[in-house]
Order: C-alpha cells, then structure tokens, then sequence
C-alpha cells in the first residue's frame, strides 16, 4: 500500500475546490453584468467525476491506491433564467423598460465560497497530518 495515494486523494480534492472557487468567483463577478441584445451571463457550475485509482482489480485488500479519486470534468453553464429589473433610463434595458440581468444569487455564492473554503481546508489538513506522519516514520527509522 502507498501512502502517496492519500496524499493524491486530498490533492485532487484541492483540486476540486479550486475549480468550483473559480466558478463561484466569476459568477458573483458578474452578477450585476448586463448582456447586450438579451444575451446574459449564466451562471457556471463545475463538472465532476470520479476517476479510479491505479490498484483497482487488484487481489490486494482495500487500499488508498485503489480508492476512487475526484476529478473536474469542465464547467457547464446552468439554465437560469435572468432576473428582470425595471430601469428604463438604462441603455440595456427593452421597450418595457426591463433590465435582464444574471440569475445569479449572490447570498447562494456567498454560501457556496464558505463551503468550498472549508472543503479546502478539510482537504489541505489531511494532507498535511499525511505528511506529517510520513516524515515521523522516516525520522523513526534514522534514530535506530
């Protein structure tokens, strides 16, 4: 069994959550964008799926080499229909004086950045006592 294998767990994990915090990021920055000619933002979501680790099929037992890792597959837009705001003096806004605006809702994003942020400590911590322990073993097998 390798160790490395749970440090290639939480880095994916990291990975993960730096996708989704790009995409959490860009659409609070554009959550007040208007779209010219009704073209507007849509908020992004990631895509993510599994990828199996190089153990698996093996007779070996369970091992961290042969757990299943998270792995980002893209970014899709989500199908959310824009917000309509009333504001005719605005230079985007229609003949009725609407202003379509992102779908995107900023107090959702805001909770999604907490999460994520959390998820990426969770992930940087297991990673670290990993690397910890690793480093007590080797230093262990110096002091005989």
């Amino acid at each position: 069994m390798s160790m490395f294998g749970i440090l290639d767990i939480s880095a994916a994990g990291m990975d993960v959550q730096q996708a989704r915090l790009e995409a959490a990021a860009a659409n609070l920055a554009n959550a007040q964008t208007t779209g010219q000619g009704g073209a507007v933002y849509q908020p992004l979501t990631v895509i993510v799926h599994s990828i199996l680790g190089k153990g698996v099929g093996s007779t070996d037992t369970l091992s961290a080499d042969s757990l299943p890792r998270p792995a980002v597959s893209g970014t899709a837009e989500l199908d959310v229909p824009p917000r309509l705001v009333y504001d005719p003096g605005h230079p985007d806004a229609d003949s009725r004086g609407f202003v379509s605006m992102p779908g995107v809702d900023p107090i959702a994003s805001m909770l999604d950045l907490i999460s994520i942020s959390r998820s990426y400590e969770a992930n940087l911590r297991a990673f670290d006592v990993t690397r910890t322990l690793m480093q007590r073993t080797l230093d262990m097998g110096n002091h005989r």
